[in-house]
């Protein structure tokens, strides 16, 4: 699906004209697709980090340029999701991009880059300085597939945002499900009515009907549930899947296309977030290198304020929320608060990456249990890790597990497991960038040594990995998996 933004183009300058005594609003409003075209954000600061997640949830192929960027831009290009050039603004920049905003104070940087854009005939937009615009971006209201726009043509953000505000109340309960309903009986409609008239008034018909049952208190006529008037806030625990958007459940996907408010993890794919609604809130609260970016108890406590402004709340986490994703201690937080919740599971990693590559956990003669145990609490002394009963499973699936590799390695072979226990440590699984590592408990440690990736890693250990291994050896070739372009090692 191609996402889209909204904006509204006009000739710089020529915003106003005057007809008699009354001025004409000359802006022509578009929604312009930017899948994958490039756009270039001059400026790292708080502005160009908020238009930069507005670009790349609507797909676009952002560069960023700037000599100094936030923590949360360095963390887009580490993960690749922006191109970032640590520089300042030159002459010519804009060359070669299809759309250009400047979030830079600096008047001589901003002077320079609307004069190369109107050379090249780019659309530029220089944040907060209307005359120097080609076009603006106007506050938005999304949910699903209903997307408005308002502007007041560069003359009050604020009140653009407050009429924004007063169309999503309106128009958030019921109305994108009724937009669902008609696009799926839109295509019967066409066929079945020869002329653009007769379409029109089934139309009209159709949504006469629908808009009564919404009055009435019912989404549609086909369907139960509730329009509330009043809407109480909820909750959504919601798995995202190992990595893949495509792997996330169709009722997840539900839930996210409808949120007011969304929390989400750093496993989480970025695609998924250009899912939810423009006008959502979005909210990071996920751990890197085991820093926490908000306490548990923190986020506890903001869904269930969140909740109770009768707000949805979807709490996106990547793979399922109950295995090492702390959804229980949030669902035991929010019913204690008396909030909704709704509980949508995920696939783990721990089963989503080896099945996507073709690695069985169980295989007949050689795995018949599995286990799933966390690689991040392995010194834990409070809580120690059984590792001798570990130790005896078929299959041992560990998350979390890159960092202490070596430390786990120790304590299975301490418990008996061979040094030559076959192991394949799968990094960013289901992503394009995916990596496999194969070894033995009595190589693998050295192996990664050499190779430390940052990316999030799998570990399997078990003669399932070997199996896989000596299948991929007969292959004599890297298994053709091109949309993925994973690398085997």
């Amino acid at each position: 699906m191609l996402s889209t933004t909204a904006i509204l183009i006009a000739r710089p300058h020529e915003t106003n004209q005057v007809v008699g005594e009354n001025p004409m609003n000359t802006l022509y409003p578009v929604f312009l697709k930017l899948h994958h075209r490039p756009v270039l954000v001059v400026g790292g600061g708080a502005v160009a980090e908020q238009k930069i997640n507005g670009l790349l949830q609507c797909q676009a192929a952002v560069t960023v340029l700037a000599p100094e960027v936030t923590a949360s831009i360095e963390r887009l290009a580490a993960q690749r999701e922006v191109t970032l050039l640590r520089r300042n603004y030159r002459r010519g920049d804009v060359g070669g991009f299809f759309l250009v905003i400047g979030a830079t104070d600096d008047p001589k940087v901003q002077a320079q880059i609307v004069e190369d854009a109107e050379r090249a005939s780019i659309p530029v937009n220089i944040v907060d300085v209307p005359e120097r615009c080609s076009f603006y971006l106007g506050s938005v209201f999304q949910k699903g597939d209903l997307k408005v726009a308002v502007s007041t043509n560069g003359k009050s953000p604020t009140l653009g945002k407050f009429i924004r505000d007063r169309i999503s109340e309106e128009f958030s309960h019921g109305y994108p499900e009724l937009l669902e309903q008609l696009g799926r009986i839109r295509p019967d409609v066409l066929s079945s009515f020869e002329t653009p008239a007769q379409r029109k008034e089934v139309f009209e018909r159709i949504f006469a009907t629908e808009l009564q049952c919404m009055k009435s208190g019912k989404l549609f006529s086909g369907k139960s549930e509730p329009h509330r008037a009043s809407h109480k806030g909820r909750v959504a625990l919601v798995g995202a899947g190992p990595g893949d958007p495509d792997l996330i459940s169709v009722k997840g996907l539900r839930f996210l296309e409808r949120a007011d408010v969304l929390f989400y993890d750093a496993l989480v794919n970025r695609e998924l977030l250009a899912r939810a609604p423009r006008s959502a809130e979005k909210i990071f609260v996920g751990k890197r290198g085991g820093q926490h970016s908000m306490p548990q108890s923190e986020i506890n406590c903001l869904m269930i304020e969140k909740a109770r402004e009768g707000k949805d709340v979807v709490r996106l986490k990547g793979g399922d929320p109950f295995i090492f994703g702390r959804g229980g201690e949030e669902l035991e937080a929010l019913r204690e608060a008396g909030i909704d919740v709704e509980i949508v599971p995920g696939i783990t990693a721990g089963t989503g990456v080896p099945a996507s590559l073709g690695l069985p956990l169980t295989y007949r003669h050689i795995s018949s249990s599995v286990v799933f145990v966390t690689g991040h609490e392995c010194s834990n002394k409070e809580r120690p890790i059984n590792w001798k009963s570990i130790a005896s499973i078929d299959t041992i699936v560990i998350y979390m597990g890159v960092r202490n590799l070596a430390a786990i390695v120790e304590r299975l072979r301490e418990a008996g497991r061979s040094s030559d226990t076959p192991v394949a440590v799968i990094f960013a699984g289901t992503y394009p960038e995916e990596v496999v590592l194969h070894g033995t408990l009595a190589t693998i440690s050295k192996q990664l040594e050499c190779g430390t990736r940052d990316l999030p890693g799998l570990i399997i250990v078990g003669d399932v990995a070997g199996l896989f291994q000596s299948r991929l050896m007969k292959q004599q070739e890297t298994p053709a998996l091109p949309e993925r372009g994973v690398q085997w090692q």
